[in-house]
């Protein structure tokens, strides 16, 4: 049985012409995958930002080229399970692509299904029509799961990456806050407390009033310190707008953390109901690091920050005048350059909108932020007719 299956498949024109189309693609790879290069640069793709996203990039791409030709190179289309087995050995959740938002994976799978369909076109020519519609039908299905593969792949990366990164983040945010409250909640209120030690010692041996009074001050002092860094974590601890609206929770935020001297001016235009409660609050968090990383690290004499609300996009404009930082440079100890600011990038990323920031020693900081918003749901959008 296996050797007249074996002669059907020597005479058989059809299965000659499948195995040289797949001859043909596979000795294209290369052209392919350079197309492929040229394409992700044309859209400014992440998955080129770096050497090993790309190296990632262009192995997935020779796998899905690869699956392509060893379905044609098969008397019978294979099985979605052999087919997935030879991609999923070079596909790894837990690599640099990970990282990649499943909208630019997407994207990218679409511009290499485009390229080496037209290849196959091109190569497939010479063959007679009946026979060409039959391979490039046997090659798209290839090209089709392969391309799926890699989309579901990609997504579950994304979602471990996306936890970590919570997790992550939840944990440096309380050992800050650990820190923070030791350093400087837990030195004001043990200065205060040593302060009223001086000022009963000297009641005790009889000091004057203004021995006392001078104690008494600094028990003061120390507990307004505490209570402007209470004041300023309660800010901190915030994670959405809130009933009064973004300019009102970002004045209060700036109010508890700016120094004397610094003018902050904040400004909202536009209707905010437009903007959908999950995307306000990223964009709260966004906006808020800004702030911090100005007030905190910039020694500025101005913040300003404007945010435009449309109904189907925000567009928000901000920059200090302070001493800016190198954005080649390694990032910062202080945070200025560092786990904030990526922070920032990837909740833009997430809800598909763009950041850019620019900044460079000595002339300050500017961001501009982009956010297209999801259709409005007509019994709760604001009317907008005149």
């Amino acid at each position: 049985m296996l050797k007249i299956q074996t002669q059907i498949e020597e005479t058989d024109p059809s299965v000659a012409s499948a195995r040289l189309l797949a001859d043909r693609l596979a000795l294209g790879s290369d052209e392919i995958i350079c197309q492929f290069r040229q394409s992700l640069d044309g859209v400014s793709s992440p998955l080129i930002s770096t050497t090993e996203l790309w190296g990632e990039a262009r192995e997935h791409a020779r796998l899905v080229i690869q699956e392509c030709a060893e379905a044609l190179r098969e008397s019978e289309q294979p099985s979605a399970a052999n087919a997935a087995l030879g991609l999923s050995v070079g596909l790894s959740t837990r690599g640099p692509l990970q990282s990649v938002h499943p909208a630019d994976t997407l994207r990218s799978s679409g511009l290499l299904f485009q390229i080496c369909l037209q290849y196959l076109v091109t190569a497939a020519a010479g063959l007679p029509p009946e026979q060409s519609s039959a391979c490039l039908g046997r090659a798209v299905a290839a090209l089709n799961h392969s391309l799926a593969t890699c989309l579901q792949v990609s997504a579950a990366g994304y979602d471990a990456y996306l936890l970590k990164k919570v997790e992550e983040s939840a944990t440096g945010h309380r050992r800050r806050l650990a820190r923070d409250l030791h350093d400087r909640l837990g030195q004001s209120l043990a200065l205060a407390y040593r302060c009223l030690d001086l000022h009963d010692q000297a009641m005790a041996e009889g000091y004057g009033p203004a021995t006392r009074d001078r104690h008494l001050g600094r028990v003061r002092g120390a507990l307004d310190e505490a209570t402007g860094y209470t004041r300023g974590l309660i800010s901190d601890l915030r994670t959405r707008p809130g009933a009064t609206g973004l300019a009102e929770a970002l004045l209060e935020y700036a109010e508890a953390h700016q120094a004397p001297g610094v003018r902050v001016h904040i400004e909202v235009n536009g209707d905010e109901s437009w903007v959908p409660a999950g995307h306000a609050e990223e964009l709260f968090l966004v906006l808020r690091e800004f702030l911090r990383n100005s007030l905190t690290h910039a020694a500025p004499s101005t913040v300003a920050l404007e945010v435009d609300v449309a109904p189907h996009r925000v567009d928000c404009f901000a920059h200090d005048d302070g001493i800016g930082f190198d954005q080649a440079a390694p990032p910062a100890r202080d945070g200025r350059s560092g786990t904030g600011l990526l922070s920032m990038r990837e909740r833009v990323q997430a809800l598909g909108g763009t950041l850019h920031l620019t900044s460079a020693p000595g002339v300050g900081t500017g961001m501009r932020l982009s956010l297209l918003l999801p259709e409005p749901d007509p019994a709760t959008a604001p009317d907008v007719r005149g």
